[in-house]
């Protein structure tokens, strides 16, 4: 999967590129190669190096402490976090897992390119945002595609808009 946040950054950049595929039957099904050729490694070349990196980093697990279990959750399975003290409620497309920990410490695990604070006590995925709808005194409301509602507030407004490329 290609995310729109790479293809932003080379269009906004002034970055002209070629794509191609080139099949090699020598490779593992699951293995993938990315090379990047450029004349030079400029500010650009290196922001595209990162995204492609963030997108290699984009399947990494979630260890959450649920019961007496621990259980790996794959990252690009997380629709949504939120917090209610210290008990932390991790969102899925299918289900809702209770766990122990802080916002901030879960947040800083995850995909910059894909995971954002929306108010002081949640985070959502963006590649499940399916709207955004302006509620009352400045806020939003976010709508996830597992149905669920979440409010972004101004604060964190700003930076949501900035990663949806707005």
């Amino acid at each position: 999967m290609i995310r729109f946040t790479i293809m932003h950054a080379l269009f906004t950049g002034g970055v002209s590129m070629k794509v191609s595929f080139k099949q090699d039957a020598t490779m593992q099904p699951d293995d993938l190669q990315v090379y990047v050729k450029a004349a030079q490694l400029s500010p650009a070349v290196l922001q595209i190096l990162q995204q492609i990196q963030q997108l290699a980093d984009s399947h990494a697990t979630l260890p959450l402490l649920v019961g007496e279990r621990v259980i790996v959750l794959p990252t690009n399975e997380i629709v949504a976090i939120e917090v209610y003290g210290d008990q932390l409620s991790v969102h899925t497309r299918q289900e809702v897992y209770q766990s122990r920990g802080q916002l901030k410490t879960v947040l800083a695990k995850l995909d910059p390119q894909a995971f954002i604070q929306v108010t002081k006590s949640s985070l959502l995925n963006i590649n499940y945002l399916t709207s955004l709808e302006a509620s009352f005194s400045g806020n939003m409301t976010a709508f996830m595609a597992n149905n669920m509602k979440l409010t972004v507030s101004r604060k964190y407004l700003p930076a949501l808009k900035r990663l949806l490329g707005l």
